[in-house]
């Protein structure tokens, strides 16, 4: 018998090695997907924020047999058929970081790709979704299309509940008001852990340390804390890490080193008090260093 070999077209291959057996791979079967029926599925909504993360990164990167890619947040709302406003810019970007934070995706610099290594992420049940403390704003998981600003049940739950029950209707669409978060009593800012997580994100870098808050500091400090709180629900020492952080991550990626003190070094170099800027951190945000 002339057996032919079965042909496997080359996509998604990305790891050959034998090393990395535990990756996805195409040897393991794979399912010929259009991509116009991706891109239809996150432009529906139905997949809630993280999903439709996940899936733009598949089609920013996978598709295109690429490992990972660089992208804005901003191209993410495009893919989304939704404006970039400030609070679409605030759910991709919580988003983003927990799926990071859950090994589902990785980063490399300012790119992004999927973390093949399954048996590495670290699942969330449903009802955990959002309830990080970092980013609460991300429990709106929208079921259909748009995606609402406020938390609330959607047209297809308060359908069914009128079928079921007229009583039962009325406090569902009550619920949206009433499932708002509360306004919570105002926390000291941890300045003594805002100096340390700054030291820490800055240790390996030109960007001098500080070892002292000073008044003119602590106001530099509340006021970004404001800004955390409007944002994502708080500012807690962890708030201040994650921007430090994330700040860090992009200077460094810039080939001129601009905020290290440029290629030589002789240079402006970046301090305490220019990042902690209301204006840098929104530029940081942004991914737009």
């Amino acid at each position: 018998m002339n057996a032919q070999p079965k042909q496997i077209n080359p996509i998604l291959k990305l790891h050959p090695k034998q090393s990395e057996a535990k990756k996805v791979s195409v040897d393991d079967g794979y399912t010929q997907i259009p991509n116009e029926l991706l891109k239809a599925i996150l432009r529906s909504g139905v997949l809630g924020w993280k999903g439709s993360y996940l899936l733009a990164t598949v089609l920013k990167t996978l598709s295109w047999h690429k490992e990972s890619d660089w992208f804005t947040h901003s191209q993410v709302c495009e893919m989304m058929n939704i404006e970039p406003t400030k609070y679409h810019i605030n759910q991709l970007s919580a988003a983003r970081k927990e799926l990071i934070r859950e090994n589902i995706l990785f980063e490399d610099g300012k790119e992004t790709g999927v973390n093949l290594s399954v048996f590495e992420w670290k699942m969330v049940y449903p009802e955990k979704v959002g309830s990080s403390r970092n980013n609460r704003e991300l429990i709106p998981e929208k079921v259909g299309n748009g995606y609402p600003e406020k938390v609330g049940n959607t047209k297809e739950t308060i359908t069914k509940e009128k079928i079921n029950n007229e009583f039962t209707n009325v406090n569902s669409v009550q619920q949206p008001e009433t499932s708002l978060p509360k306004k919570t009593k105002s926390e000291p800012v941890d300045y003594q852990g805002v100096m340390e997580e700054f030291n820490r994100a800055v240790e390996d870098t030109p960007i001098p340390q500080i070892r002292a808050m000073s008044d003119e500091r602590k106001r530099s400090v509340h006021a970004l804390a404001k800004i955390l709180r409007k944002e994502f629900g708080g500012y807690t020492r962890q708030h201040f890490a994650d921007y430090f952080n994330d700040f860090v991550r992009q200077a460094s990626s810039r080939k001129d080193r601009f905020y290290f003190g440029g290629l030589d070094g002789s240079a402006w170099v970046a301090n305490f008090g220019y990042i902690i800027r209301s204006k840098t951190f929104y530029k940081t945000w942004e991914d737009s260093l």
